[in-house]
């Protein structure tokens, strides 16, 4: 123990004490608080170092090294344990052999208290004695100093803030457990040991649950007066309960993370007024990154009515840990979305397969989407290619036939409208057939056998033309019907269907191709939808089952 309260070098009026900072220290009548100035209680000042002048130089078995501590009851001075060469605090009452009843009976509770507790996070007590008339406790000493130094000092990180919270509210669901309320928590009653562990303090206006605590005044103000309840500060400190420790909980843990006390008045009455029926302004809207909910946990502490606060310490201290877990707190409902996030993060491994499986999802559909627009085309532009192929193929066997005609009806009639409608069509079928062979370039094979046959014909039919112009049209008939015109005919004719059945079959074969290939790659991307369909099906089963075991 490296410090006890702070210190005051004011007088002030019978049954209070007030320390330098407003912080009332004992048990005070509400009604001379609410009466006093703004300048606190008290107008007689004594210095310090006179006080220090009459220390003693060694009480019983103990040597004074220092003076470490000093508050409106008890000093406490850093000593050596000439028995067992340890240094110690040694806490002693002020009034000494004239201390009254009051007085001793704390001291008596405080030492009980101590001595009741046996946890990591409270100063230990070796001894309780007394030397000539005087009484003292011999608690553990910790030279880490106090978190009101370190608050000054180096404030700490949020994370750092719920932490240290989190193992005063384990010690006090303790120390309620064993029945023993604080009533006066605060950064100076918390002190660091050698290994920077935090130790709780100071248990002078301590009482015992179930205790009648009949040295207090039924109306009377205790407790630090940035940190009491509401409760206290109205008076009823006989009735405190455990809630008194988990308000001042609370504004540590609001101190801790915005630098400064939840009501803070220009004078003791105003501040009492305040604690009584002041709003805390919100954490985040003095310091924007703390995390909404430890800002959230904060504020359930300083709730005014103690039902609305943690019922225990020891839920307190849970939700703590959930948030430093990143778990939901209980303080509040979170939301679906707040539950989702807080299990992806405590669940990396299935989150990543949940976020893998939707993105997989995500790419399949959108591939899906793409490759079926894309077979849509293929398909619509083969099917009008094969309109196309279709058209010219009924063109070409159109104008062949055109081609025939125009030259017997010359023969026959002699008139040169014929000719002129043979001249006319030629290159018509010419252009039909270059057309039908870029979309098909397979059937050229097919055209170039029938390269001589056409070539014949056309020849034939020259000669025919020419007889017909001399009036020859017996001539020209005989021509067209000879046998070589009619073997070129058959041959040109048989090659012209050969390549027009050509046509039909290859568009067919396309388009049945492209169907094929759609179809193919539908049923893959249905069993791939299938399979990560299922495993988030999975997924979200597993998030359901631990979404609805997390804690109501």
């Amino acid at each position: 123990m490296s410090s006890d309260r702070p210190q005051n070098n004011q007088t002030p009026p019978a049954e209070a004490t007030v320390a330098f900072d407003g912080q009332i220290e004992t048990a005070m009548p509400l009604q001379t608080i609410l009466d006093a100035s703004g300048d606190g209680v008290g107008a007689h000042e004594e210095d310090r170092s006179d006080k220090k002048l009459r220390a003693p130089k060694r009480i019983a078995s103990y040597e004074i090294l220092d003076e470490i501590g000093r508050g409106g009851m008890g000093v406490v001075y850093k000593a050596q344990d000439l028995r067992l060469k340890r240094v110690v605090a040694l806490k002693v009452i002020l009034a000494g052999g004239h201390a009254g009843e009051v007085e001793l009976a704390r001291f008596q509770i405080e030492a009980e208290a101590v001595a009741r507790l046996k946890h990591l996070n409270f100063v230990q007590i070796y001894e309780v004695g007394s030397d000539e008339g005087l009484p003292f406790l011999v608690l553990e000493y910790c030279p880490g100093g106090s978190l009101e130094d370190r608050i000054v000092q180096s404030p700490p990180s949020p994370r750092e803030a719920a932490e240290l919270v989190a193992k005063l509210a384990e010690a006090m669901d303790h120390a309620h457990g064993a029945g023993v309320i604080h009533r006066d928590l605060k950064p100076g009653n918390v002190l660091f040991d050698e290994n920077g562990e935090p130790r709780i303090t100071d248990f002078g206006l301590a009482k015992r649950v179930g205790e009648d605590d009949s040295h207090t005044k039924t109306v009377s103000v205790m407790g630090s007066l940035g940190y009491m309840s509401p409760e206290q500060a109205s008076g009823n400190t006989r009735d405190a309960t455990p809630a008194v420790d988990i308000y001042a909980l609370g504004a540590i843990l609001y101190r801790l993370l915005t630098g400064r006390i939840p009501f803070e008045g220009t004078s003791t009455a105003e501040s009492l007024q305040l604690v009584i029926n002041g709003i805390p302004v919100p954490v985040r809207r003095l310091k924007p990154s703390c995390p909404r909910d430890l800002e959230t946990i904060c504020l359930k502490c300083l709730e005014k009515s103690p039902d609305h606060r943690y019922r225990t310490a020891g839920e307190l201290a849970d939700d703590l840990r959930r948030f430093l877990r990143g778990e939901p707190i209980t303080a509040r409902s979170a939301t679906p979305l707040e539950q989702l996030v807080s299990w992806a993060r405590r669940n990396p491994l299935p989150t990543t397969l949940a976020i893998g499986g939707v993105a997989m999802l995500a790419i399949l559909a959108g591939a899906m989407a793409w490759t079926t627009y894309r077979n849509y085309e293929i398909i619509e532009t083969i099917q009008h290619q094969e309109m196309r192929i279709q058209e010219l193929r009924g063109q070409i066997l159109y104008l062949d036939e055109v081609l025939t005609n125009s030259c017997s009806l010359a023969a026959t009639t002699g008139e040169p409208r014929w000719e002129a409608r043979y001249r006319q069509v030629l290159p018509e079928l010419d252009s039909a057939i270059k057309q039908a062979l870029e979309l098909v370039p397979a059937a050229q094979s097919e055209m170039s056998g029938v390269d001589a046959a056409n070539a014949a014909l056309v020849r034939l039919e020259e000669q025919a033309f020419g007889l017909v112009r001399q009036q020859q049209l017996t001539n020209a008939w005989e021509l067209l019907n000879s046998d070589e015109y009619r073997r070129n005919k058959r041959d040109y004719a048989e090659g012209l269907a050969s390549f027009s059945s050509l046509l039909k079959t290859h568009s067919e074969a396309v388009i049945q191709q492209a169907h094929d290939e759609a179809m193919q790659f539908l049923i893959a991307a249905i069993s791939m939808a299938a399979l990560v369909v299922g495993i988030l099906i999975v997924g979200c089963y597993s998030m359901f089952r631990t979404l609805r075991r997390q804690p109501a």
